[in-house]
């Protein structure tokens, strides 16, 4: 637990209370730890959906609290924020929406007399961990299972046509938002905070798409890559994370979206130059939506110079 928190810790430096006050907590506890209720699940089961048991007024009882080395990917985001806050520089400007600055840490919690362990998002300061930051992060979701949906449908169509082999499928985390009811762990968060827990599978997070310097994966990229193609650049995703297991298929847990218009708006200009760092390289799954992607300097409806749209019903 140690290690977790001081990950937590160095790289955010954030309003966590003294590492050594949470550890004692954590190591000194046993039994239930948080009590906590569902009271925002908008995402229904579905295709593209790596579903949730839990359901909305569910009453969720959990033991075990502790931090994963593992997890580190999970808040690289956070770390390169603080980064970009501090003066480092990026090969494009660093997003400064709520979404993608405000540190979390992501923690796993075993449920009361199972042995079944659940994902906890948590804003890293308790002052911070309000109903608008959860239900935003829902939202960003929401919209990426459909994106998700839209895409898997257009591979599956596109294997058909090329010989009906079994096409790769990307999913997403569905977290629910939950109210604090009780926590015997105040220095984490509090009564009446609100936090996200998801069920996801796994005890590794692989780093698909973040700033750049990940290994190429053409399944995450060609995701990204028709997403903007698909809204004619007004959506871009951004911090793709989450579990590759080895069959083709990946699932993403928290996900954002770069938006062209609302409160948390993007400038073009910075989606666009995020789109050329981050996607680099076309894959064969890119050429089959988009196979006349050109360079920065094209201008195309999609609102992504690089990307190849040339008119609104290609």
């Amino acid at each position: 637990m140690g290690t977790a928190v001081s990950v937590c810790r160095n790289v955010l430096d954030v309003a966590l209370k003294e590492e050594g006050e949470l550890s004692a907590a954590l190591a000194s506890q046993y039994g239930p730890q948080l009590l906590l209720r569902v009271d925002a699940a908008p995402i229904r089961d579905g295709p593209a959906v790596f579903p949730n048991p839990f359901r909305l007024t569910d009453e969720i009882i959990l033991e075990g609290v502790e931090g994963l080395a593992a997890y580190g990917p999970f808040m690289s985001r956070f770390n390169l924020a603080r980064r970009a806050e501090s003066g480092s520089k990026f090969p494009f400007t660093w997003p400064d929406t709520d979404r993608v600055c405000m540190p979390h840490v992501f923690m796993r919690a075993r449920i009361e007399g199972t042995g079944r362990y659940v994902l906890l998002q948590i804003c890293a300061s308790v002052a911070d961990q309000k109903l608008h930051r959860v239900l935003a992060a829902l939202q960003d979701c929401k919209e990426v299972v459909q994106y998700a949906a839209n895409f898997n449908k257009f591979i599956a169509e596109t294997a058909q046509d090329v010989g009906g082999f079994e096409s790769p499928q990307v999913k997403v985390c569905a977290p629910v938002g939950c109210r604090v009811l009780d926590s015997k762990i105040p220095q984490l968060t509090g009564r009446d905070s609100h936090i996200l827990v998801f069920d996801y599978p796994s005890a590794e997070v692989t780093k698909f798409i973040l700033d750049g310097t990940e290994e190429f994966h053409e399944l995450s990229q060609a995701f990204f890559h028709h997403v903007a193609w698909a809204t004619n650049g007004n959506a871009m995703l951004f911090d793709l994370k989450g579990a590759d297991p080895g069959s083709g298929d990946i699932l993403l847990v928290d996900p954002c979206i770069l938006r062209t218009d609302g409160e948390q708006a993007v400038k073009d200009s910075v989606k666009e130059t995020a789109f050329e760092v981050l996607h680099r390289n076309c894959g064969q799954l890119c050429k089959a939506f988009d196979p006349s992607r050109r360079s920065g300097k094209v201008r195309r409806m999609c609102g992504v110079p690089a990307c190849g749209l040339s008119h609104a019903g290609r």
